[in-house]
């Protein structure tokens, strides 16, 4: 009996650690059955991660925000400027792709300058700061644009929103493909495994050796599965390559450097943060200036997949970057999440979505049934960390 209760009790602490990859799991393979295995074809799973890659993008920047106890509701209205502003430069005043990619950049970043400075020296909470911005970029987004949509774009420039990474050796499967996962993979099991050792050094708890052990397992059979399903059709998007890059590098940042750290203790508690010594102001700041930038790289992978910018291009986009956040395990109450986690989260929200299209549901479904996913996210993370 008493090994009974053990065992129980030992699934009850470690589970919420794999949950959100058996969910995942769980629910592409339910939306297979209920597609007739449309889901899970390759062309499918390939034009999933396309469209994944945009909210997985903003939600590396979201997560950084959440972790620090703020947010960004105009990033889907931000986004869709942005988008405009390139199209504009390149179709109407026939600017070169470099040109408006950088340019693009550079008010990115701007736009980031523009919320951290309401937020940070001016206090107001980032809510209303965002909410007004959302409210501005909409509406420059209509003025500069004219109501109209712009396009199309170069190809040069739709390469990182719809190119594939060319094939090597054979037709049939794509071994560059195989070859760069093996990498990515051997990348990430490196990165895990200094995690925990960085934890240890700094007499931080860490899970048991297994556990870690069977969470790396599994995530690398993943991805090792997704890369098979990309070789066998076109190969991986640049769109995702872009996507693990960027995921890779801000890993690094919040988990190795000192800007991760003190991101972490401002949303663990501002008060103590400053105490400590860290500059509140400036790091929150900066924190929406990363976000502008991110948001800027999303505005140009998304607008190189769709060819054009559209007057309502970035609706809701802020709400599945930051359900996919809470979803992978960020909290609305600042303190906790990952990168990593934030863009699985995604993944499994885009999943839904594709699914639920496959399923020809009406929009309005559809809006129901991911309204209802951010609210018991939110619920279940409140409820959680009440209880902690």
């Amino acid at each position: 009996m008493l090994k009974k209760v053990d065992i129980v009790g030992i699934i009850k602490k470690n589970i919420n650690q794999f949950m959100l990859i058996i969910e995942m799991i769980a629910i592409f393979l339910l939306f297979s059955v209920l597609t007739d295995g449309m889901f899970l074809t390759p062309i499918n799973v390939s034009n999933l991660l396309m469209q994944a890659c945009t909210f997985s993008l903003l939600a590396i920047g979201m997560v950084f925000l959440l972790i620090a106890g703020e947010i960004d509701i105009s990033a889907g209205a931000a986004l869709g400027f942005l988008g405009t502003l390139a199209a504009i430069l390149q179709c109407k005043l026939h600017m070169g792709t470099i040109s408006v990619i950088i340019i693009t950049v550079i008010f990115g970043l701007v736009i980031g300058a523009w919320n951290g400075f309401w937020v940070a020296y001016c206090n107001i909470p980032s809510f209303i700061v965002t909410m007004a911005s959302q409210l501005v970029f909409k509406g420059l987004t209509l003025l500069i644009g004219g109501g109209t949509s712009i396009g199309p774009m170069s190809d040069k420039f739709c390469v990182l929103g719809q190119g594939y990474i060319p094939s090597l050796l054979s037709d049939n499967i794509n071994v560059l493909t195989l070859i760069l996962v093996a990498v990515f993979v051997i990348i990430y099991i490196i990165l895990e495994l200094k995690k925990r050792k960085d934890r240890m050094a700094y007499n931080l708890e860490v899970a048991p050796l297994w556990r870690d052990y069977l969470k790396i397992a599994v995530i690398c059979l993943v991805m090792i599965t997704i890369a098979y399903v990309l070789a066998i059709y076109k190969g991986i998007p640049y769109a995702v390559l872009l996507l693990l890059a960027i995921t890779i590098i801000f890993s690094v940042v919040a988990n190795s450097t000192a800007f991760g750290r003190r991101t972490y203790a401002i949303g663990g508690n501002k008060e103590v943060a400053k105490l400590s010594g860290i500059n509140v102001r400036r790091s929150t700041f900066m924190l929406f200036v990363q976000m502008g930038m991110i948001t800027a790289i999303a505005s140009i992978q998304y607008l190189g997949r769709i060819r054009q910018a559209t007057p309502q291009a970035g609706t809701s986009f802020e709400f599945s970057a930051i359900t996919g956040c809470i979803v992978g395990g960020a909290s609305t109450m600042g303190g906790v999440g990952t990168v990593i986690g934030a863009v699985i989260g995604t993944v499994l929200v885009a999943g839904i979505d594709n699914g639920m299209s496959l399923l020809n549901l009406s929009a309005e479904w559809q809006n129901i049934v991911k309204g209802l996913i951010l609210l018991f996210a939110v619920a279940i993370d409140i409820i959680t960390k009440k209880k902690k």
